[in-house]
């Protein structure tokens, strides 16, 4: 991962563990390789967005 990805990674919360991203509100825990395939910070941007999206989404329903 670059230094870029995980400086928007960290702007939205996640940490690095390892070899492993965690949002430690929201309980989110992924592998690091899954942001590292976006070859552009807005791709990466929309996709972390649509992640805390859905998680918001689901708790709200539990």
């Amino acid at each position: 991962m670059t230094e870029e990805q995980l400086a928007v990674l960290e702007k939205f919360g996640f940490r690095v563990e390892g070899e492993q991203l965690k949002h430690f509100k929201l309980g989110i825990v992924r592998e690091k390789e899954e942001f590292a395939r976006f070859s552009s910070t807005e791709e990466l941007q929309a996709y972390v967005k649509q992640i805390l999206r859905n998680q918001c989404l689901w708790k709200r329903q539990e």
